[in-house]
């Protein structure tokens, strides 16, 4: 059996591209996606409502499949390079090697708990569910919706140890924080991945929580994790994404796919056990991101850094998100990064606005007496000339995709209305 796990967020046009590509015998609604009933066929959909779950008594001498490492687990659907959703396929071998090399640097306990406010079609929550079998620890699953004002009381009461987040999820935290602060001591790690983490929001974190470990990762749904920093390794690498898991490894390449020396930015390559077998039905785009070198199959990330002599990787900017500005090419997550560095700024998203030409930042801020001028008198020392934002908008929150990622493409649409 092969499954996958799909945001209640779908709309019927994105599910019914979902299955045609892979044609599911059973498709399971409930409350949550009912609005997708009319998009799944009668003989294939099951609302979880009517079933009556077998328990182990009802099995009759049950016999345990027998599986094989090059099985296929479970489908993470995900946008490939042509903005179709693709079903990246994990294998059980892929998931038996990288939730260990995960653990190792992580060391989740039995005593822990995981709060997760993170959807599970996002592959970054699926796995917490595997951490916590096996190490023991205990699983709280919380709603999205609840990454607010709410959240910081839900980890009290929680008791909530381990925070998986993203930096809408920080960002939101930070702000609670500032304006009211909640006591959480048994807080003691958060992880961050999906997009990067800026340096100034590990800063806010670490004074807010002194007590807790930060841990930035790098990763893409294709090999679930390529990198992590532990926290004793941020003082002397404080950009870096981290080493790759062990067993892995990782490098740059050239325009034309040959392997780079140390520090020399460009495209990352990945290689490792953790490997996807590639996406279901789409062999042209898999064979564009999985390919030969040098005898070793690899993952070619689309994602720009470098990675230095000792392994450490410094991420630089996806490929598809490069803005080219008035002759300066710059990646988004620079400016953003730099926004965050000014104290009453919660978040920032850089977009392109191409009709007018025009390089834009929205910010979500605790201060509403900032204004537009102050902001890029504080860009202005911060960064090159050319990467200063043409123009700034200021939002009560910044939208964010159903992974809580900040949402480049609703800001684009905001463009319109500003």
């Amino acid at each position: 059996m092969i499954f996958s796990v799909l945001s209640p967020q779908l709309q019927p046009e994105g599910l019914q591209r979902i299955i045609s590509q892979c044609g599911p015998k059973v498709v399971f609604l409930d409350q949550s996606t009912g609005h997708l009933q009319g998009t799944v066929s009668p003989d294939q959909a099951v609302f979880l409502e009517n079933v009556k779950w077998p328990t182990i008594e009802d099995v009759d001498s049950p016999s345990p499949a027998v599986l094989q490492p090059e099985d296929i687990a479970f489908l993470v659907f995900t946008s490939g390079s042509t903005g179709t959703p693709r079903g990246v396929m994990l294998t059980q071998k892929n998931v038996g090697f990288v939730c260990p090399a995960i653990l190792a640097r992580l060391k989740y306990r039995a005593e822990d708990c995981i709060g997760l406010f993170l959807p599970l079609a996002f592959d970054y929550s699926l796995y917490q569910i595997f951490y916590a079998c096996l190490t023991g620890a205990r699983l709280f699953i919380g709603r999205p919706e609840k990454v607010g004002p709410e959240l910081p009381k839900i980890l009290a009461r929680e008791k909530v140890t381990v925070l998986p987040g993203v930096p809408t999820v920080f960002a939101a935290l930070i702000k609670m924080q500032r304006y009211r602060p909640t006591s959480l001591p048994s807080l003691r790690m958060m992880t961050n991945t999906g997009d990067h983490l800026p340096k100034a929001y590990i800063d806010h974190l670490r004074e807010l929580f002194p007590q807790a470990q930060i841990f930035p990762m790098f990763g893409l749904t294709e090999c679930k994790r390529v990198s992590i920093l532990c926290p004793e390794e941020f003082e002397t690498h404080p950009e870096s994404v981290g080493r790759p898991l062990d067993g892995t490894t990782v490098f740059a390449v050239n325009a034309e796919g040959e392997k780079l020396p140390p520090e020399q930015s460009g495209e990352l390559v990945v290689q490792g056990p953790h490997l996807s077998p590639g996406y279901w039905g789409a062999e042209e785009e898999t064979a564009k991101r999985f390919r030969e070198l040098a005898g070793t199959r690899s993952l070619f990330t689309g994602d720009y850094g470098i990675v230095d002599a000792q392994g450490y990787i410094t991420f630089h900017s996806r490929g598809d998100f490069v803005i080219k500005h008035r002759g300066t090419r710059l990646s988004p997550a620079e400016v953003e990064e730099a926004a965050c560095t000014i104290p009453q700024i919660i978040s920032a998203g850089c977009v392109k606005d191409d009709e007018r030409d025009l390089l834009c930042l929205f910010l979500a801020t605790t201060d509403d007496t900032l204004t537009e001028a102050g902001i890029l008198a504080a860009l202005a020392t911060r960064l090159e000339r050319g990467k200063i934002p043409d123009r700034v908008y200021f939002q009560p929150d910044l939208p964010r995709t159903t992974n809580q990622k900040l949402d480049r493409k609703a800001l684009r649409r905001l463009l319109t209305t500003v």
